[in-house]
């Protein structure tokens, strides 16, 4: 198993727990935030939808 596909099964492993329980953390400004499913449904869908295709591009590309 390659480093990246590594990853890449660990960043799917973390969406899916994320799309569970309903929070996930996300790079915003110098840090980092939390974002909750029912504060902000949009911009967390926005950020699972990322995590999944990077997740997916990881396992399946590189």
């Amino acid at each position: 198993m390659t480093v990246f596909k590594f990853f890449g099964a660990l960043l799917a492993l973390y969406t899916l727990y994320s799309a569970i329980s309903g929070t996930v953390h996300a790079k915003s400004g110098m840090g980092g935030r939390v974002v909750s499913r029912q504060d902000s449904p949009e911009y967390f869908w926005v950020v699972m939808a990322i995590y999944a295709c990077l997740s997916m591009a990881l396992l399946l590309y590189f």
